[in-house]
């Protein structure tokens, strides 16, 4: 296995350098795809960085969002010759053995399968996991960017991601992709990857039921809502869209109210996603 990682970057903050520890010395190359504006090389937080002859610093000065950093990265193990693509995000890290593990775990399985590999997440904000953990390893529906292994060579099948999104729903629509080719994503479950969803602050109490707001900025609540209702479109077997509504535009517009900053800005994001998506609109919000 010849395994080339990638970390889309967008205003790292001092825990990058340890973040990005936990895995480098098991991978041949990682990327660091800056999608910061302007030239926030210099600037990264990267000191006493182990390995740093694996690093390579990538980006154009600005936001091209996460699929066209993930396809350059594509680009980049064609071009060079790695069978397997690493994707990860910015904050999220493995305890001490536990990437060692999953890449054990993943050339036992199979490395050279028509599969894309997973791991479970331990999801910091609510001390819990996403799965049980077991000692099994299962088909999951889909996957998140953060900690996912891709063959290479399926992307000569499949295609790239989809960077017309251009943020959320990137990672479970090429999962969805896949499964209608027959390829399956499946999950370690005993392997942990420490990852957080989204802007998760503070819990609180609402009609007597705890609530945990993921308090996104406008530019991410505006995709959550146009990109589920995009992708409804393109894989309505996969993606409940009253389901999808409800937790992304409904409920979210009473936890604007009650719980978060910057509402007005929120709201016509909220907004400017449920008209973007009914015209299916794609690409960077205008």
């Amino acid at each position: 296995m010849r395994l080339l990682a990638v970390v889309v970057l967008y205003h790292p903050g001092k825990d990058l350098a340890g973040n990005i520890d936990s895995y480098l010395s098991q991978v041949d190359k990682l990327l660091l795809w800056d999608n910061t504006p302007g030239d926030g090389q210099e600037r990264l937080p990267l000191p006493d960085i182990s390995h740093p002859e694996r690093l390579e610093y990538r980006g154009c000065g600005r936001n091209v969002g996460i699929g066209a950093a993930l396809n350059d990265a594509v680009a980049y193990a064609r071009e060079y010759g790695y069978t397997h693509l690493l994707t990860l995000d910015q904050d999220s890290f493995f305890l001490q053995g536990d990437f060692r593990r999953y890449i054990t775990a993943i050339q036992e399985y199979g490395e050279n399968k028509r599969i894309i590999f997973s791991v479970n997440y331990f999801i910091k904000s609510r001390q819990s996991s996403l799965y049980p953990v077991t000692d099994t390893v299962d088909e999951v529906f889909s996957a998140m960017t953060s900690g996912t292994v891709y063959p290479v060579g399926l992307f000569e099948e499949l295609g790239v991601f989809m960077e017309e999104l251009f943020v959320w729903g990137i990672d479970c629509e090429y999962c969805w992709r896949a499964a209608r080719r027959g390829v399956r994503t499946v999950c370690f479950k005993s392997i942990l990857l420490q990852h957080d969803l989204g802007y998760q602050k503070k819990k609180h109490r609402l009609l007597g039921k705890e609530v945990f707001p993921n308090e996104y900025p406008p530019a991410r609540t505006y995709y959550n809502v146009r990109n589920g209702m995009v992708l409804h479109k393109l894989y309505p077997e996969s993606l409940n869209l009253k389901a999808h509504l409800r937790y992304h535009l409904y409920k979210r517009i009473i936890f604007v109210l009650l719980y978060e900053k910057r509402k007005i800005a929120k709201w016509k994001a909220l907004w400017d996603g449920y008209r973007d998506g009914k015209r299916g609109r794609l690409g960077e919000r205008g």
